[in-house]
């Protein structure tokens, strides 16, 4: 083979991938926008077709996030058995007869709580296997021992969680708004159906899991939490992510209580208080792959942590003695951190795992870090009850100005991502499929080095 054409092959390889990455991207604009609206268009549904309460708007915000706790471990060991790809678009079908059928069901006044709930649950369990397998994919559409490329495609995924995050809800208000939540449920419905399209239309051949013997879906989730367990970087990864989860929910659930009940803040404050987060995490999605670069990856996690979560201290103070744009510029900064994060550890966490125990990793840090927002919820609501917001406050926001302790304590301090492309086991692409003479060695086990 001639020199050019070898070439021209790399480069339309290259373009082929840019192809098929924003395929992936448009699929989770779709699906994560979705989600997001869903989450304010049902209970509304429920509020304004069928008189619920708040009670029965409570159960539905639970029947939403049940499944990402009892079903994250069980979805991540059976998603190392398959291929990913066909399971999101499964997923993404299931979703769109699933909300869809909420309208329908709206317009024959034929709507019940009973349905909503089972819609709702189910919509979470699609949703559960959806996102475990769509970051469970991702390095092996971009490259998983590139680390680079993993921060990049990271770095774009992070700020559509973002923007889905910051403008799902606002632009489902808006959208009800001009017409009914019934209405924009039909919207989301046909989003779903938008995602399985693009996911369809990926062209580069999904690795096959390689043959092993099976065994228990028990055991495979015992090997996926130990894995985690005995990776020094992946623990630091998740009580790191655990210590987040926990602070924001409960920073979250209380600054209502303490802007708006104590402090007499008008909705309107309140939600530019909050925006300001949402400013700030798009911003620190945005700025994920250049200060990992800049600083290295290890270092720019325990720099920004080290330099930002002290900042959370501040909240607790607003009002007296912290004027509120003070708290609402320090808010924005903790928020930062959390996009950040998003985008550098998640690419770690893609980075270390053998993609064969992808699923698995993935799914146990999805229960760990979702037991953790409802551990830290409830802890803000039982310390709020006894001594008041800001007492609650300042239990979230300890947790949060020790975030980087288990960085520092861990050698991901001193990693970064320049090792070469490596062989990341468990699951054979075409091109793996030669003599074994003929491949590259295998990097080490976690495919990173240290910075020298």
């Amino acid at each position: 083979m001639s020199i050019q054409h070898a070439s021209r092959r790399g480069h339309d390889a290259a373009r082929a991938l840019s192809r098929d990455f924003a395929r992936y991207l448009v699929a989770a604009v779709a699906a994560k926008c979705g989600f997001n609206i869903a989450k304010v268009a049902i209970p509304l549904v429920a509020i304004t077709s069928l008189g619920a309460g708040p009670g029965a708007a409570g159960s539905l915000a639970a029947a939403g996030t049940a499944p990402f706790l009892l079903l994250g471990l069980p979805a991540g060991a059976w998603l190392d058995r398959v291929a990913r790809r066909p399971v999101m678009i499964a997923m993404d079908l299931a979703r769109f007869v699933l909300i869809g059928s909420v309208p329908i069901a709206a317009a024959a006044s034929a709507l019940t709580m009973t349905q909503l709930w089972v819609v709702v649950f189910l919509n979470g369990v699609a949703t559960v296997f959806f996102d475990v397998a769509m970051q469970s994919h991702l390095p092996d559409l971009v490259g998983g021992g590139d680390g680079g490329r993993l921060v990049a495609a990271n770095g774009r995924l992070g700020i559509v969680d973002q923007m889905a995050l910051i403008g799902g809800p606002a632009l489902a208000g808006w959208l009800i708004g001009l017409s009914t939540a019934a209405a924009v449920l039909v919207a989301t419905a046909l989003g779903y159906l938008w995602s399985a399209l693009w996911i369809r239309r990926i062209e580069r051949p999904e690795p096959r899991p390689v043959d092993v013997v099976r065994r228990s879906l028990a055991a495979e989730v015992r090997e996926g939490l130990s894995f985690v367990r005995r990776n020094h970087t992946l623990r630091a990864i998740a009580v790191a992510g655990a210590l987040v989860n926990f602070a924001t929910a409960g920073t979250v659930a209380m600054l209502p209580l303490l802007l708006v009940q104590e402090l007499h803040w008008s909705e309107s404050e309140l939600g530019l208080f909050l925006g300001a987060g949402g400013t700030g995490g798009l911003l620190g999605a945005l700025c994920g792959g250049r200060l990992s670069r800049g600083l290295g990856a290890g270092r720019s996690v325990l720099a920004i942590g080290l330099a930002i979560a002290p900042v959370s201290l501040v909240l607790p103070l607003v009002g007296q003695p912290v004027p509120g744009l003070v708290a609402a510029l320090a808010w924005a900064l903790v928020i930062f951190k959390v996009g950040f994060d998003s985008v550098v550890l998640m690419s770690f966490r893609q980075h270390v795992t053998p993609s064969r125990l992808l699923g698995r990793v993935n799914g146990t840090l999805r229960v760990m870090f979702s037991g953790a927002l409802t551990l830290g919820a409830a802890t803000a609501a039982f310390v709020g009850d006894y001594a008041g917001p800001r007492a609650a406050t300042w239990v979230a926001c300890a947790a949060l100005a020790l975030v980087w302790v288990p960085i520092l304590r861990s050698p991901m301090r001193q990693q970064t991502f320049d090792a070469p492309e490596e062989r990341r086991p468990g699951r054979v692409s075409e091109e793996d499929r030669v003599h074994p003479s003929m491949r590259a060695p295998v990097a080490d086990r976690e495919g990173i080095r240290d910075a020298s």
